[in-house]
């Protein structure tokens, strides 16, 4: 099995119209269904089911969120129509134990996006450099998987469902929650504009994420979220008790931490 079009996308919103311009930049045909009509313009035709998408397409690439993902799982399945069909949610289990036993599907999850929604904040340069995972099934989906991700510009890398979901809720759904969380206290009180800097607009990005999208991602992944939110909050009690006692001890061994995971995970995008 390889990688081949036409490309069908369900959702061309950010990721599904950055798969969407990557693929036609390489001269895939892509077949997209959306109800916004600004998606139409990222794409050669568009379909007017998701049943008539999947009977169109050789290659079908679900980018919706993950409780219209698993929606739609069930009825590509129920067409076995396409000869591949991938998945881009941020939650990888429940995906993995719906699709048990489908010969056609490969869950993966591209680590790129941005706060934006919408066909109108895709890009054809999304992916370029960055890794999409995917839950390895065997060699000949897992070959086409690979081809596919490394057209989109991105690096292939294969992990268990159940270490990516951990590992995300730490790398992706933490982050979210925190500057949710952060952006929520800032909202309740009374601060002049010319007062915020550019460090707290760059702490806040995520706080434009819809809560539509994340809704099932909190749902589907709570219980690491909430053991990674525990852990920080144990944190943050220490950090409260170093800062008012003066002490500052806590304090400088979370910055020079802090300056080690900076140089580890930020500084590699810079």
């Amino acid at each position: 099995m390889s990688f081949d079009g036409p490309l069908g996308i369900a959702g061309v919103g950010l990721i599904g119209g950055s798969i969407a311009l990557r693929a036609r930049k390489a001269g895939i045909e892509v077949i997209g269904f959306d109800t916004s009509p600004a998606a139409a313009d990222l794409v050669d035709r568009s379909a007017g089911s998701l049943e008539a998408l999947a009977r169109a397409s050789k290659t079908l690439v679900l980018a919706l969120p993950l409780d219209a993902t698993l929606s739609a799982i069930d009825i590509v399945r129920a067409i076995d129509a396409p000869d591949l069909v991938l998945d881009v949610a941020s939650v990888k289990v429940p995906v993995v134990e719906r699709t048990a036993g489908w010969k056609k599907f490969v869950a993966t999850h591209p680590i790129a996006g941005a706060e934006q929604r919408g066909a109108r904040a895709a890009r054809d340069n999304l992916f370029e450099g960055r890794v999409w995972t995917y839950v390895p099934c065997d060699p000949q989906r897992d070959a086409a998987v690979d081809a596919f991700i490394r057209i989109m510009g991105a690096r292939s890398y294969p992990i268990d469902a159940h270490e990516h979901d951990r590992v995300l809720a730490l790398t992706s759904h933490l982050p979210q929650v925190v500057v949710t969380a952060l952006a929520a206290l800032l909202s309740e009180r009374e601060i002049a504009p010319d007062l915020a800097g550019s460090g707290l607009a760059s702490t806040l990005r995520l706080a434009g994420s819809p809560w539509e999208i994340w809704e099932p991602i909190l749902k589907a992944n709570g219980a690491s979220i909430g053991a990674a939110l525990r852990e920080l909050s144990e944190r943050l009690e220490g950090l409260a008790d170093d800062v008012e006692a003066g002490t500052l001890r806590l304090s400088a061994s979370y910055f020079e931490s802090a300056h080690a995971a900076y140089d580890a995970l930020v500084k590699p995008w810079r």
